[in-house]
């Protein structure tokens, strides 16, 4: 199996192509593309200039460096859809990151745009983002009449469904699963909440949150009362949120930048499956966290690939 980490620069590659990363996946934010569309159009989901490769200059620059290792990189444009007026834009930055700058493939999420991009570009290889949702082998066969390489699958499937899955979705097909970092509350491919302003805050259990007293007209008879339903409601959202937190705690080990005893980071983790996934198919294991320091991803990095040498290790043993 493969290990796909996310970059954000040349340096970056060069670092995790030494940790044996075999994949890159990153995001791109051109120049053309912020003086036309400014804020309001993402090319992916990150916002523009945050957790991207700033120009085609450097995303070339960083695929010549991950040549030079044997990896491959893919570039995203992963958001679940695009405003149709756009796709021309885009079609054109796909054009140039796969023939100036020679970009593996790209990880696409729009049904729409997926068919555009194999209708124009018929040798443009396209990975079905896991915010495509697919959760089930219909969903499968339809991205596969689309002409696409490789299914993500969306982080909660579960090991037996990805099996039924691959079973009836074939072999000509390519299949990833997430194995560490960041998990979510929602399935990303429904959820429309913004990652701006500071990230997914949704699951963020260090964000804080506070009720805001609105200012109403009325007579000072009515202002004890509404002063006591304040304190009231302040109390009982500060305890909501306290469960909200344990919740995000324990429920999806959002742990952050939390170091472990050994210090690698905590959050969620899929290391112990790794056999099974290599049975039942599944060649590429994504490293998220595209806004993550780059010492955090170095450190899961190694750890996935000394993991992964482990129960090699251990499967030849127990022949």
């Amino acid at each position: 199996m493969k290990i796909l980490v996310p970059v954000n620069s040349v340096h970056e590659a060069e670092t995790l192509v030494n940790l044996g990363a075999e994949e890159l996946y990153c995001g791109l934010s051109p120049e053309a593309w912020r003086k036309s569309q400014g804020q309001e159009f993402w090319l992916n989901r990150r916002e523009l200039g945050k957790a991207n490769v700033g120009s085609l200059e450097e995303l070339k620059e960083l695929v010549v460096v991950a040549h030079r290792a044997g990896s491959q990189v893919f570039l995203t444009l992963n958001q679940p859809g695009y405003a149709p007026e756009l796709y021309t834009d885009i079609l054109t930055t796909v054009r140039q990151a796969q023939e100036y700058c020679g970009v593996d493939a790209f990880i696409v999420a729009d049904p729409g745009l997926i068919r555009l991009l194999k209708e124009a570009l018929p040798a443009v290889v396209i990975h079905v983002s896991s915010l495509a949702a697919v959760l089930n082998s219909a969903a499968v066969s339809f991205f596969s009449q689309l002409g696409v390489k490789r299914i993500i699958f969306p982080r909660y499937v579960q090991i037996e469904t990805m099996k039924s899955i691959i079973e009836r979705g074939g072999d000509h097909l390519e299949y990833e699963a997430f194995i560490l970092n960041d998990g979510c509350v929602f399935e990303e491919g429904y959820c429309h909440v913004s990652h701006a302003f500071g990230g997914a805050f949704c699951h963020n259990p260090a964000w804080v949150y506070k009720p805001i007293k609105i200012k109403e007209e009325g007579n000072a008879d009515q202002k004890c009362p509404r002063e006591r339903l304040l304190r009231v409601n302040k109390e009982t959202f500060g305890e909501h949120m306290d469960e909200y937190r344990r919740w995000l705690w324990i429920g999806i080990k959002n742990r952050g930048e939390m170091p472990g005893p050994k210090g690698y980071p905590l959050g969620m983790c899929g290391l112990c499956a790794l056999t099974q996934l290599k049975e039942i198919g599944v060649e590429s294991l994504k490293i998220v966290g595209r806004e993550a320091p780059l010492k955090k991803r170095q450190q899961v990095s190694s750890l996935l690939r000394k993991c992964w040498i482990l129960s090699q290790r251990v499967i030849l043993l127990k022949r």
